[in-house]
């Protein structure tokens, strides 16, 4: 996948809704330094110096989709407990994804603490329990579950052992899903992918297929055959093995099989890792791409959560990047001189600008409609030291090569000019749009170069904003 097509496939999977039901947790990150060791017995003392606390499980899972530009409908247990409440608030400051939180007071919530010393996981502490929800609590989440279907384009069963989706509710789920005519997607966690019978595609990493025992060797040809004849053992339509660093590899139920070798990439944390990859294929397979392809971008997207710290995603901006996206031409006077011919042609000219640091689907909204409006559409860019000085030393977190490459690779974006002022003035004054764009914050008499459209007859247009998709948050969420 090149980073045209990855781009495409990011922009198709747009405003897909996913229902995504399983095990939610919380994970908690305590980071310090180790620089003693305790009198009290051999262990490293942790000088604890911050304390981060993320949605983990099937939560992060619906977190991962809506940074690539999905709506999520969660359906999960928690306890009556603090870290409940946590995950419910967190997943609430998201307007992508609704979280139907059935509450069962007789289990704690999933929690994960690691403990990290400079960077690296020392210590991971586990409170949880695993034994199947209640009748009661099942048949709450089934109800729930099956009148979500009507509307959503995809189901994903996220199945981290803990109780929540136990292998007869499972089977209800699936063919509640097939009855309505949706793909089921399933992280599966049980030895005996049985369970798991009538899925559309199982996202297992190889130690999970080896413990189903029909698996054998080590080579790509052996796990594809083992892979293969799991699927049509169990009416499943493909099995996508993750192979850490080689990679994934896609077997079909008919024997067919593909190898999607690993990014090169440091491996940093391969937390939640897996979730990356079942969000993004599954997104992908919403938007109407093909599975081989789909599988492609999960494992570019793969190489970029792993290259981070925690449990992180991936934005499209990434992604597109990883892919491969080119730097294009950013000059003013090429694109003045291109502004220029197309108007000659008689084509429209629209203009929008921004720092674009983490290419998100707001973002994409926003240029998208944009471009829906006028003949060609050209962006102008703050250059790294204009965003410094509009967002602090800290930023851009990209470079503006990067994010020129990365809006280059959108088809509805018809060239990128990089600025340095804190205003685009001068810019807009040498293309001469006859359109600005703006996002929903703005006032049209507010906005830099109004006078500059106006007085060719042009006008600045207002898109409305797309729920809570921010650089910064992503940014936050991550550091």
């Amino acid at each position: 996948m090149d980073a045209s097509a990855t781009a495409a496939t990011l922009v198709d999977l747009q405003n897909r809704t996913i229902l995504v039901i399983g095990d939610v947790m919380l994970d908690r990150f305590i980071d310090g330094s180790v620089s003693r060791i305790s009198p009290e017995a051999p262990v490293p003392i942790l000088e604890k110096s911050r304390e981060n606390e993320m949605p983990g499980g099937a939560a992060n899972v619906a977190c991962n989709l809506a940074s690539l530009g999905c709506d999520v409908r969660l359906v999960a247990i928690t306890g009556n407990d603090p870290q409940g409440r946590k995950i419910a608030g967190l997943l609430g400051a998201n307007m992508a994804i609704d979280f139907h939180q059935v509450i069962d007071k007789d289990r704690p919530t999933t929690t994960k603490t690691r403990f990290r010393a400079d960077g690296q996981q020392v210590l991971r502490f586990d409170e949880e329990v695993a034994y199947p929800a209640s009748g009661q609590i099942q048949q709450q989440l089934h109800d729930t579950f099956t009148a979500a279907l009507a509307d959503i384009d995809l189901v994903i069963i996220s199945d981290y052992a803990k109780g929540c989706v136990p292998p007869g509710l499972v089977n209800r789920l699936t063919k509640a899903a097939q009855d309505a005519g949706k793909m089921v997607v399933i992280d599966p966690k049980l030895g005996d992918f049985g369970a798991y019978a009538d899925a559309s595609l199982l996202t297992p990493n190889l130690s999970e297929l080896r413990n189903t025992g029909d698996v054998e060797g080590d080579s790509l040809e052996e796990i594809a055959a083992g892979a293969s004849a799991l699927a049509g053992k169990h009416r499943v339509e493909a099995i996508l093995v993750t192979l850490s660093a080689r990679g994934m590899l896609l077997a079909h139920a008919d024997g067919s099989w593909h190898h999607a070798p690993a990014q090169a990439r440091e491996v940093f944390d391969v937390s939640g890792a897996g979730d990356t990859v079942i969000a993004m294929v599954s997104a992908a397979l919403a938007g109407g791409t093909p599975m081989d392809k789909a599988v492609a971008v999960a494992n570019i997207a793969a190489s970029v959560v792993v290259g981070k710290s925690g449990t992180a995603i991936a934005s499209p901006g990434e992604i597109i990047l990883m892919a491969g996206a080119k730097t294009p031409p950013t000059d003013w006077a090429h694109w003045g001189i291109t502004c220029t011919g197309w108007r000659e042609s008689g084509q429209s000219v629209g203009f929008a600008n921004g720092c674009f640091d983490l290419l998100h689907p707001g973002h994409i909204y926003l240029l998208q409609q944009a471009a829906s409006q006028c003949d060609k559409l050209i962006v102008g860019l703050n250059s790294d030291e204009s965003v410094r000085r509009l967002k602090g030393e800290t930023r851009p977190v990209q470079t503006a090569e990067q994010r020129a490459a990365a809006l280059q690779a959108l088809d509805f974006i018809d060239g990128v000019a990089v600025f340095g002022e804190d205003t685009p003035l001068e810019l807009i004054t040498t293309l001469r749009p006859d359109f600005i764009f703006k996002g929903g914050d703005y006032r049209p008499e507010d906005v830099v170069g109004r006078d500059v459209v106006a007085a060719r007859g042009g006008d600045v247009i207002i898109i409305p904003t797309l729920g809570s998709h921010s650089s910064t948050g992503l940014i936050t969420a991550q550091t």
